[in-house]
């Protein structure tokens, strides 16, 4: 008997089955055989899931939200199996719009897979369409799904406009407030912008817009005052509005204002001058009515009279002493008119309220002796020669003294005003009298501008009169006096008399009556004459910018008097035109060593005595090519020819120059 292996055999079958099945078999034994079994289909394998939905409070399932709240996002999480995935961080977002809020973004499945977060529309104005998105990662895959939703308008309205108090005093305030309506009931916790108006006056100082509060309340104060402080007055309309809803109004009635304050303003200028003095005459008093809560009152009359009147001084009119009455305007602001008279002295004018004992009174407001008169004023200058051609910041000072036509001191305050060719001067001083004597001060500085020449023109000018002669004696000019013109003032800087449009510093009046012209000390530009007393006073004065070294010693003399010409360095590259010989600066100091070379004739000799040392304050004139060196002159004693001297200069700054020995003749 033949035994068989059982693995042979099964795989022997198995060849002639497929031999079978690939057609090696004959027709016949297919016809007679079975068909093959139909091929098997697999399924794909599961994966894990999200499914969303926007739920009501009920828990009812919907497609869109409102500002009616309670609404949420419900995301469900599935693994493979179909088997809900708990303790899993789900991230909630709204993409293509901002429409609506979620709170919080995230959130933690339960043991049912389901995670929620609250979704409302974003503020009461928000409608449209957008898309949620929830997502996870399940086992390092991204799981997420979207869902699509829409906002519906919200159904916003505004309760009536309540105030505090329908009826106000002039300038007085109520709270307003409004509820917010969202579907009939307040909007609590959903925050409305509320803007009021009023047709007069402010809400909350200005700032009108407004957001409910938990309650749904919008409040504010309104105030019966406009912004630019004027009050308001009878019926006025005040209303609340929000987007999307119809506005509401309601109407508080402010009482008229009522006057009961007035206050001076001020007095412009504080100071006029006598009658015919040819200067300021009128001044223009400014008075304000206030109510109780200092709101300015319009179209209050206002009552002026002079109550301290030094003499002749008129109010409205010159020389009119009556009463005046003005009406106050939208500012709450009278004014008049008032003109000086023949005599100095301070003035006071009541403002009143008609019927009232209500007052305010004028302060600081005068009647002065006279303005400056050209023929009264006055430059001097401490130090001309300063030792400034080398240094910067050498300075001296520069003083006016001021008076009137009279002689007599001009008041306090009156400004003089001052310009110069180079170096630096302060701009302007005020008088002060002290020992009842008008005078000002400023300092000039040395620095650049330096002319060649050396010499520095400044000008002093004020606001005054020229000089005229008071043939009727009633001391004002007028009619029949003789005026003594002069043309526009003008800053001399070539010293020629004459005003060079090129360069020089004018002061136009716009005269163009024909007369002289002058410079120096007061320069004066031809034919400009005006024929009115009223002018520019002004003075002129040069400053010298001296060296700190002197020039190369002139000696001059015998054994009895030596000379040495003091004269200030001047560049030699300079055109003759400015070498000007200028003194050192004042305060240079010289001094003289004398050597006896002639021991033979028992002869001491010495220098007992040095004039010009130290160097004056040395004014220059009106000459500007005039020769301003200064001589120093030693004395001898007991000296013959053959001794000889020698002279060292010691600048302010302290710089010495020593020069040879001078032999003695």
């Amino acid at each position: 008997m033949i035994k068989m292996n059982p693995t042979k055999y099964l795989a022997g079958l198995a060849v002639a089955l497929l031999l079978s099945a690939c057609g090696g078999g004959s027709p016949e034994s297919i016809q007679s055989g079975t068909l093959p079994p139909p091929p098997v289909v697999l399924s794909p394998p599961r994966a894990a899931a999200m499914a969303i939905s926007v739920v009501t409070a009920a828990g009812a399932s919907v497609s869109s939200i409102a500002l009616d709240g309670g609404y949420s996002v419900q995301a469900t999480l599935t693994d493979a199996e179909g088997k809900p995935v708990a303790n899993k961080a789900l991230k909630f977002a709204i993409v293509g719009s901002s429409i609506a809020l979620l709170t919080p973004d995230t959130a933690l499945t339960n043991a049912s897979g389901v995670a929620s977060v609250s979704i409302s529309p974003a503020s009461v104005s928000s409608i449209g369409a957008a898309t949620l998105t929830v997502s996870a990662d399940l086992a390092g895959t991204a799981v997420s799904s979207t869902r699509d939703f829409s906002v519906q308008a919200a159904n916003i309205a505004l309760s009536p406009l309540r105030v505090g108090s329908s009826a106000l005093n002039s300038g007085g305030n109520t709270s307003i407030a409004v509820t917010a309506l969202l579907g009939g009931t307040s909007a609590r916790g959903t925050p409305v912008n509320v803007s009021f108006t009023a047709s007069c006056g402010r809400i909350n100082e200005g700032v009108a817009s407004v957001t409910t509060d938990g309650l749904g309340v919008a409040s504010a104060v309104y105030t019966a005052v406009q912004a630019d402080g004027s009050p308001c007055s009878g019926p006025t309309t005040l209303a609340a509005s929000t987007a999307g809803a119809t506005a509401v109004s309601t109407t508080v009635n402010v009482a008229a204002p009522v006057a009961n304050a007035i206050n001076f303003v001020s007095a412009s200028p504080q100071q006029v001058f006598i009658a015919g003095s040819g200067a300021v005459e009128q001044a223009q008093l400014t008075f304000r009515v206030f109510s109780s809560s200092l709101a300015p009152i319009a179209n209050q009359s206002v009552e002026f009279r002079i109550v301290t009147n030094p003499g002749g001084v008129g109010l409205g009119a010159s020389g009119s002493a009556a009463v005046v009455t003005a009406t106050t305007d939208s500012n709450g602001v009278a004014s008049v008119p008032v003109f000086s008279g023949s005599i100095p002295g301070p003035v006071k004018v009541r403002a009143s309220l008609p019927g009232t004992q209500i007052f305010a009174e004028s302060q600081n407001m005068t009647v002065a002796s006279g303005p400056p008169s050209q023929r009264f004023f006055s430059l001097a200058v401490e130090t001309y020669n300063i030792e400034a051609q080398d240094l910067d910041g050498t300075t001296t000072q520069i003083t006016v003294r001021a008076a009137d036509r009279q002689g007599n001191a001009v008041e306090d305050g009156t400004v003089i005003n001052f310009t110069a060719e180079g170096g630096q001067v302060a701009r302007s001083c005020a008088t002060v009298r002290v020992n009842n004597i008008a005078s000002c001060s400023v300092t000039f500085a040395s620095q650049e501008f330096r002319p060649l020449n050396r010499r520095i023109s400044v000008l002093a000018y004020a606001e005054g009169t020229k000089d005229y002669v008071d043939n009727n004696g009633d001391n004002k000019f007028d009619a029949g006096d003789t005026l003594i013109d002069i043309g526009d003032a003008y800053r001399d800087d070539n010293e020629n008399g004459v005003y060079d449009a090129a360069g020089e510093f004018l002061i136009p009046r716009l005269g163009t009556s024909v007369c002289g012209g002058s410079g120096a000390g007061a320069p004066a530009r031809v034919d400009t004459c005006d024929g009115k007393l009223a002018t520019t006073v002004r003075r002129q004065a040069v400053i010298l910018f001296s060296s700190s070294q002197p020039a190369a010693p002139n000696y001059g003399g015998d054994s009895s008097v030596v000379t040495f010409d003091l004269t200030s360095l001047v560049d030699p590259n300079l055109p003759t035109s400015a070498k000007v010989p200028l003194p050192m600066p004042a305060g240079t100091l010289v001094s003289a060593t004398v050597i006896d070379n002639t021991p033979a004739n028992n002869l001491s000799c010495s220098s007992p005595s040095l004039g010009g040392s130290p160097v004056a304050n040395a004014r220059p004139g009106s000459d500007p090519d005039a020769d301003l060196s200064t001589l120093v002159v030693a004395t001898l004693k007991d000296c013959a020819p053959g001794d000889s001297i020698t002279f060292t200069v010691t600048a302010p700054s302290g710089l010495k120059t020593t020069f040879f020995p001078f032999i003695i003749r």
